[in-house]
């Protein structure tokens, strides 16, 4: 269809889109927010959209009957998009959509579709999600005297394990005590 010309609903296979998400869909931002990145698995269409104050929000919607969903989001330490509503939590990353409930996954599917417009454009201090599977486990001895804050573990019962590196940009002063 010529741009900007309203298409048919998401059932038909039609998934077409624009700067703000799926056209005809609820994974879709408002014209006042920043689509942040957007999707769609076998099950679902999904879009990340950012409020003018920079709240984030997720717009979901479930294939099979056009459910839609729409949620206050977070940015988890990994990276990835976080909206949990009445104990499930869906996760949003480059690589895949998780839905859980407590203990269970309900699902974990591969992206058909995604594209992250500005999925990067995190505060200076938040690093962009890594897509390395690559362990974190330092082989050389470390020099500085100063002590490490551990991970806490995820609060996503059942996700796949992601490993960080914390990397310190300022000098380290002469070990003095």
């Amino acid at each position: 269809p010529p741009p900007g010309e309203a298409v048919a609903a998401p059932s038909g296979g039609d998934y077409s889109s624009d700067e703000y998400g799926y056209l005809n869909t609820a994974a879709r931002c408002d014209d006042d927010q920043t689509l942040m990145a957007f999707g769609r698995t076998s099950r679902a269409m999904v879009a990340v959209c950012v409020d003018p104050d920079g709240e984030l929000e997720y717009r979901g919607v479930r294939l099979s009957d056009q459910a839609a969903t729409t949620l206050s989001a977070t940015r988890a330490s990994d990276g990835s998009i976080i909206a949990t509503n009445d104990g499930v939590t869906y996760a949003i990353s480059p690589t895949f959509f998780l839905v859980s409930e407590g203990d269970s996954v309900l699902y974990r599917d591969a992206w058909i579709e995604f594209r992250q417009p500005r999925f990067s454009g995190a505060p200076t201090t938040t690093p962009a999600p890594s897509t390395s599977s690559t362990p974190s486990t330092s082989s050389s001895p470390s020099t500085s005297s100063s002590p490490s804050t551990p991970s806490t573990p995820s609060t996503l019962p059942a996700s796949p394990t992601v490993s960080t590196t914390t990397v310190t940009m300022a000098p380290v002063p002469p070990a003095g005590r």
